[in-house]
């Protein structure tokens, strides 16, 4: 079971939709957890301040000002008296600020708005989303549109190396997704990506005169996928009520974001190790090269 008790909802008065939020309250009803809301504040005069009994009134006013703001906003989607406590915090250095808050907590999910480009109709994260995937440790929920109408297709999809790290993931990302998929009512998929081998065609031509190599490799592949997927099911007692999905592809930063795509899921689930520093800089994270071509809903799986 996708365990769920305590969730924290950001939202970003700079922008004008706020569907973290309703997304939360969606999913406290649906799990029976606890929902904590954020927001920052920061004005940015404040820098040319010198008076130091006067910033702090500006601060503390601010403050006020912004918490006042983020409980009407609450209120307005709390129809059912659920708890939810609220934050509001001073920050000129969002990104982290917001990440050390989140890693002192021990929330199970972080839900944060994105937002869709009207001519490309994918996803736009902001530098202090690929901030959160990459610093903190919790699992984020990035949220494109209001709770309304419900997730319909979720897939999740896992990598089957043989590595302790991987096999933790992809047990992670079944249980995440088919348990969503049961409290949604929806239907869940699993998709893995079938790497293609790099031959030289006319050197190795001989090896697809009595079978095709590529085809047996494949089925293999798929066998071992499907062996793995059963696995996980049959030891946390989960039920997938849609497919085993094996998309052929070199890359998953290039065949996964054309599968949510056919498939019409409106949620990924996918793991993600949260490179940072310089070695994400150097080899990159594969869910921030999936992000960036994704139109649907994205789970971040730590």
């Amino acid at each position: 079971m996708f365990h769920l008790k305590s969730v924290l909802a950001i939202v970003d008065f700079r922008h004008v939709q706020h569907y973290a939020l309703p997304r939360a309250v969606e999913l406290a009803h649906k799990f029976g957890l606890k929902i904590t809301v954020i927001s920052n504040i920061y004005e940015t005069f404040f820098d040319f301040l010198t008076s130091e009994n006067h910033n702090n009134e500006i601060k503390a006013n601010a403050i006020r000002e912004n918490r006042l703001r983020l409980k009407a906003l609450v209120a307005e989607q709390n129809t059912n008296g659920l708890e939810i406590e609220v934050h509001s915090i001073w920050s000129p250095n969002l990104k982290d600020d917001l990440s050390r808050f989140i890693n002192e907590q021990s929330y199970d999910l972080v839900l944060k708005t994105t937002r869709t480009h009207n001519v490309l109709k994918k996803l736009i994260f902001t530098p202090t989303d690929w901030h959160l995937l990459r610093d903190t440790k919790t699992n984020i929920l990035f949220v494109q549109k209001p709770s309304h109408p419900e997730f319909s297709n979720i897939v999740g999809a896992i990598n089957i190396n043989d590595d302790t790290e991987h096999n933790e993931l992809n047990e992670k990302i079944i249980v995440a997704t088919t348990s969503l998929a049961q409290a949604f009512h929806c239907k869940s998929n699993i998709l893995n990506v079938f790497p293609w081998t790099m031959v030289q065609y006319e050197k190795f031509k001989h090896l697809f005169k009595e079978k095709d190599f590529f085809t047996i490799k494949k089925e293999r592949h798929e066998q071992k996928a499907k062996m793995v997927v059963d696995h996980i099911l049959k030891a946390n007692s989960a039920k997938l009520n849609g497919k085993v999905i094996i998309a052929e592809g070199l890359e998953p930063e290039d065949t996964i974001p054309s599968i949510i795509k056919s498939t019409k899921a409106d949620l990924l689930v996918m793991g993600t190790v949260g490179r940072s520093g310089l070695e994400a800089a150097v080899i990159g994270n594969t869910a921030e090269k999936i992000l960036d071509d994704i139109n649907c809903e994205v789970l971040a799986i730590k």
